[in-house]
C-alpha cells in the first residue's frame, strides 16, 4: 500500500515491503519532476488547477465507481477493493491520473477495469477527476473495516511503527503535502495484497536500509491487520491537512 516522493507502486523488488496499502509518486501539487514527468502528471496539475466540484463528483462516483466500491465509498476487504471514502486528495488526482493514462497497471483482478471505468468521456478529463476526488476527500470514512483475528498486534504495531509511521503517521492518516496516501483503516485483506505484490516486486517501495528485507508472511499478517485497526485522529468529515 508509499502509496512519495517518498513511495510509489511502479515496479520495484521484493526487498520493498512495508508501508503499504496505497503508495505513491510525489512532487509539489500539480508540478512534473523529471522522476514523475509523463501523462499522468501532466493530467494530475491539470486537474488540480481547476476548481473542484464535489456535488458533481459524487454524481461521477455513483455513476462509475459505486458498483465495486460501494455507494459510501467504503470497498470490499474481501475483493480486495479499497475503501476510497476519506482518502487524501492530492494521493487520489495522482492514482486516478496514473490509472487513465496507464502509468499504473494496478493488480490483475481490479487493474483493468480501473483504467476502462476511467476512459468514459464524462470522466477522462481533468475537471472530473477533481470533482471526482474532491467528493471521496469529503466522504465519511468506514467506521468498520475489514480486520483479521487481532492476534498479533503487538507484532504489527511494531513493525508499523519502524517501517510506516514516518511516512504515514503514527495513525495512518498520510499527508496531501507529499501525496502520502492515509492507509489507517483500510481493509486488512486490500493491504495485505498490496503488501504481497511489494514483496514479490510487483509494486516498489522506496529503498529505506530499514525495508531491504522481505517481511514474512506472517508479519505482512500482523502489519495489516494493525493498518486495518488504526483509527485516522482527525474529523471523519473534515478535508484533512497535511
Amino acid at each position: 500500500m508509499p502509496l512519495g516522493v517518498r513511495i510509489t507502486w511502479h515496479s520495484g523488488g521484493a526487498q520493498l515491503l512495508f508501508a503499504a496499502t496505497l503508495l505513491t509518486a510525489l512532487l509539489p501539487r500539480g508540478v512534473a519532476s523529471a522522476a514523475n514527468a509523463g501523462p499522468g502528471a501532466d493530467l494530475e496539475a491539470r486537474a488540480a488547477a481547476v476548481t473542484p466540484d464535489p456535488a458533481h463528483g459524487r454524481i461521477l462516483y455513483l455513476k462509475h465507481c459505486a458498483a465495486c466500491h460501494r455507494a459510501q465509498g467504503w470497498g470490499d476487504g474481501p475483493r480486495e477493493i479499497p475503501a476510497l471514502a476519506g482518502q487524501r486528495e492530492r494521493y487520489l488526482l495522482e492514482q486516478l491520473a496514473r490509472y487513465a493514462t496507464g502509468e499504473r497497471a494496478g493488480s490483475v483482478k481490479h487493474g483493468p477495469a480501473m483504467h476502462d471505468t476511467l476512459q468514459a468521456p464524462d470522466l477522462n478529463r481533468p475537471q472530473a477527476l477533481a470533482d471526482l476526488a474532491a467528493y471521496l476527500v469529503r466522504a465519511a470514512r468506514n467506521p468498520e473495516p475489514e480486520r483479521s483475528e487481532g492476534r498479533a498486534l503487538a507484532a504489527g504495531k511494531r513493525t508499523y511503527t519502524r517501517a510506516c509511521s514516518g511516512c504515514h503517521g503514527s495513525d495512518g492518516a498520510g499527508s496531501d503535502r507529499e501525496a502520502i496516501p492515509a492507509i489507517g483503516g483500510q481493509h486488512y485483506s486490500y493491504v495485505l495484497a498490496q503488501l504481497g505484490a511489494i514483496a514479490a516486486g510487483r509494486r516498489s517501495h522506496p529503498p529505506y536500509v530499514e525495508l531491504r528485507t522481505a517481511l514474512p508472511a506472517e508479519e505482512q499478517q500482523a502489519l495489516a491487520d494493525y493498518i486495518a485497526r488504526l483509527a485516522y485522529l482527525t474529523s471523519l468529515n473534515a478535508v484533512h491537512t497535511p
